[in-house]
């Protein structure tokens, strides 16, 4: 049987770079080990980085253009 890879829309919206697998043989004690050492590094990235980080993400991300949504038959925007 021919394995597929499917392409993941990562949270970062990397599309390129680090190629990222996991085993298919990986155990679910070795997933969660993974998953639960994960978490408590972006814990600790928060705790250190959570005001930095949201300036970034904002100054980064949000768009700073005021949304213009099409009003409905009576005028009002929603």
């Amino acid at each position: 049987m021919k394995r597929v890879t499917k392409h993941m829309q990562l949270p970062s919206g990397q599309q390129s770079g680090l190629f990222m697998t996991i085993d298919n043989d990986w155990s679910t004690e070795q997933a969660a080990a993974v998953a639960d050492l994960l978490e408590d590094l972006l814990h600790v990235i928060h705790s250190r980085y959570q005001d930095k980080l949201h300036a970034y993400r904002k100054a980064t991300r949000i768009t700073q253009f005021k949304p213009v949504y099409p009003a409905d038959d009576d005028g009002v925007p929603f």
